[in-house]
C-alpha cells in the first residue's frame, strides 16, 4: 500500500484561526461602506452587455490582495481559486486575470485620487488618528520597460539642423529668421518646387545620376524635413520637464537608480519613475508619480493633491534638504504652512564643514566677522544668478580671521573684499525654518519623519518585495503605486485590530532636550 494516496474534495471547515481572519475581513469591508466609495462605482456600473462579475467585492478583493503583498494579476486569480480569505470576499467567484485587469482599467484607473483618498479618510476616521503632521519624501522605483530602449531628447541636433535649413535657403534665396517648424518648411518646399518648376516624379535614383542643383536642394531638404518630424516628434513625446523618454514605456525617465540589478553598481541610467508619498500617523496620507528625477519640484504638485482631496493644506510639514528651495518655502509661507524643511546646505551646517557665512536680518546681511555688507549694482561686475537676489560687498577679508572658510572655493583670493550673492527673503525663509527643526519640537519631529516615511518605503520596497513598477504608462503605474499605498495602509489597519495602536508619534521628546547649536567655525589667525 503507499503512502500517498489519491485524495477526493473534502468540505474544509475553517478553523478558529481563519474565523478570526474573517471578522477582520469584514471590519475591513465595513470601512469600505463608510467610505463611500461604493457611489463610484455604482455610477461607473453599466446595464448594458452581459453582466460580469460583481465589482464591489473585486475591488475590495484587490484592495486585500495588495495589503497580503500579492499585486500581480495572475497572483489574484490564484488566490481567488485556493485562498479562502479570498473566496469569502469574492463569494466563490473565480475571475480571470484579465477580468480583473478590466476592472482596475474600468472603475479604479479613473477615480484612483478619490478612491483612495476616501478609504484613508475612513480609516483616520475609525481610529481617530491625528494627522496634523505630515512627512513627505520620495524614491524612484524601476519602470517595467527595456534598460536598453531610451531617446534622449534631440535638443542640441535640433539647433544644428535649423542651422542647416536655414543656410541651405538661404542659398535658395529664402532668409529664414525665426526657429522653423515642420509645417512651415513643408510650405516653403512646395513653393520652392512650384517657382522653379520641379517635377519631383521624375528626379532621377541610384549612382551615376547627374542632378540639377534644384533637384539636390529640394532632395536635401526633403531629408531635413524627415529628419525634423523625428526630432519634433521626440521633443513632443519628452515634454519640458524631461529629456528622455523609453521606446517601451514612453513615460518613464532614465534616471540613476541606487542598485542596478545587472551590475550592482548604481552609476548605469535605468527607467523609472519618481514615487513620492506623503505619510502621518503611520499612514499614507497622499501619493504622487512624477517623471521628475529631483525632488525639487514635485513638493508644489503634492501640497495641490493634498488640498484637492483633504481639502485643507497641511498645518505642518517635514521634508529632508531634497525639497528645501525658494519656491517651496514661499508656497509653505503663502498657505500658512509650519516649515520644518531641510534648506540644501543643512548637513554641511550640522557637521560644520561647510558653515553658515552670512546671516540676514530686517536692515541688511552681516558675515561671520560681523561685517555689514554694501549692496551694489551687478552692472559690469556680474551677471544675476537668481530672480530677486541682491549684491552685497563684504570689505577686510585678507586680515579676517574667518577668511581661510569664506575664500576657500574663490578663485581670486588676493582681493581685500568678497562679493556675495544672495536672496534676502529666501535667507529669512531658510533661517525660520532653521529656528523651527533646532527646536525640541522640530528634533522631534525630524527624527518622526525618518522612522515614518522611510519606514513606509521599507514596507513597500522590502517587505512587499516591490522593487520594479509592473503596468507602463503613467495613468497605470500611478493607479499599481495607489493600490501598493492602500494596501499598506490597510495593513496598517489589520494591526490595530490585533490591538498593536496606531502612534502620531513613534518617537517622543525628552524632557530634558534643548534646542540645538550648530557648531560655530574657529577663528584662524592669518
Amino acid at each position: 500500500m503507499g503512502y500517498f494516496n489519491t485524495k477526493r474534495p473534502i468540505f474544509i471547515v475553517p478553523s478558529v484561526k481563519c474565523c478570526e481572519e474573517f471578522d477582520k475581513i469584514d471590519k475591513f469591508l465595513e470601512i469600505l461602506n463608510n467610505s463611500g466609495i461604493g457611489l463610484i462605482i455604482k455610477n461607473v456600473q453599466s446595464d448594458v452587455g452581459r453582466k460580469g462579475y460583481n465589482p464591489f467585492n473585486l475591488i475590495a478583493t484587490l484592495i486585500y490582495c495588495f495589503s497580503k503583498f500579492k499585486g500581480s494579476l495572475r497572483e489574484i486569480e490564484n488566490l481567488c481559486q485556493f485562498d479562502l480569505r479570498v473566496i469569502y470576499l469574492m463569494e466563490q467567484q473565480q475571475p480571470s486575470d484579465s477580468s480583473i485587469k478590466d476592472c482596475i482599467n474600468k472603475y479604479i484607473v479613473p477615480y484612483q485620487y478619490e478612491i483612495f483618498t476616501m478609504i484613508t479618510k475612513a480609516i483616520i476616521e475609525d481610529l481617530n488618528v491625528n494627522i496634523d503632521i505630515q512627512y513627505n519624501d520620495g524614491t524612484k522605483i524601476e519602470a517595467n520597460a527595456n534598460k536598453y530602449k531610451f531617446v534622449w531628447k534631440p535638443t542640441t541636433y535640433h539647433k544644428k539642423l535649423d542651422i542647416k535649413i536655414k543656410e541651405l535657403f538661404l542659398k535658395m534665396g529664402i532668409e529664414i529668421k525665426n526657429k522653423i517648424k515642420s509645417f512651415e518648411l513643408n510650405e516653403l518646399i512646395k513653393e520652392y518646387v512650384v517657382r522653379e518648376n520641379i517635377d519631383i516624379n521624375s528626379i532621377p535614383t541610384g549612382k551615376g545620376k547627374r542632378l540639377t542643383k534644384e533637384q539636390r536642394n529640394y532632395k536635401l531638404a526633403y531629408q531635413y524635413l524627415i529628419k525634423l518630424l523625428e526630432y519634433e516628434e521626440k521633443e513632443t513625446i519628452c515634454g519640458e520637464n524631461r529629456n528622455s523618454y523609453y521606446k517601451t514605456d514612453k513615460d518613464a525617465t532614465a534616471m540613476v537608480l541606487k542598485e542596478d540589478y545587472y551590475s550592482k553598481s548604481s552609476h548605469d541610467f535605468h527607467a523609472g519613475y519618481n514615487i513620492q508619498v506623503m505619510v502621518s500617523s503611520g499612514l499614507i496620507t497622499m501619493y504622487g508619480v512624477f517623471q521628475n528625477r529631483d525632488d525639487f519640484y514635485t513638493f508644489i504638485p503634492m501640497n495641490d493633491l493634498y488640498y484637492k482631496y483633504y481639502e485643507e493644506y497641511p498645518k505642518n510639514e517635514c521634508a529632508d534638504s531634497g525639497y528645501g528651495m525658494y519656491e517651496n518655502y514661499q508656497y509653505m509661507k503663502n498657505h500658512n504652512i509650519k516649515n520644518y524643511v531641510k534648506h540644501s546646505t543643512w548637513s554641511g551646517e550640522a557637521d560644520g564643514k561647510r558653515p553658515q557665512l552670512f546671516y540676514t536680518f530686517n536692515d541688511g546681511v552681516m558675515c561671520l566677522n560681523t561685517c555689514i555688507g554694501e549692496e551694489i549694482s551687478f552692472d559690469g561686475i556680474r551677471h544675476q544668478r537668481y530672480k530677486n537676489s541682491k549684491l552685497y560687498k563684504f570689505v577686510g577679508c585678507n586680515n579676517c580671521n574667518y577668511s581661510y572658510i569664506c575664500k576657500k572655493n574663490l578663485k581670486n583670493k588676493s582681493y581685500d573684499y568678497r562679493l556675495y550673492e544672495l536672496v534676502p527673503e529666501y535667507e529669512l525663509l531658510k533661517e525660520e525654518a532653521r529656528k523651527n527643526l533646532q527646536s525640541p519640537r522640530g528634533i522631534e519631529i525630524r527624527i518622526n519623519r525618518s522612522i515614518q516615511v522611510e519606514g513606509a518605503f521599507g514596507q513597500i520596497k522590502n517587505n512587499m518585495n516591490y522593487d520594479r513598477i509592473r503596468r507602463r504608462g503613467l495613468d497605470k503605474v500611478s493607479c499599481e503605486i495607489m493600490l501598493i499605498c492602500l494596501g499598506a495602509n490597510i495593513r496598517k489597519y489589520f494591526s490595530t485590530l490585533d490591538g498593536n495602536k496606531l502612534k502620531d508619534n513613534y518617537w517622543d521628546t525628552p524632557n530634558n532636550l534643548s534646542f540645538e547649536k550648530f557648531p560655530f567655525p574657529k577663528q584662524k589667525k592669518n
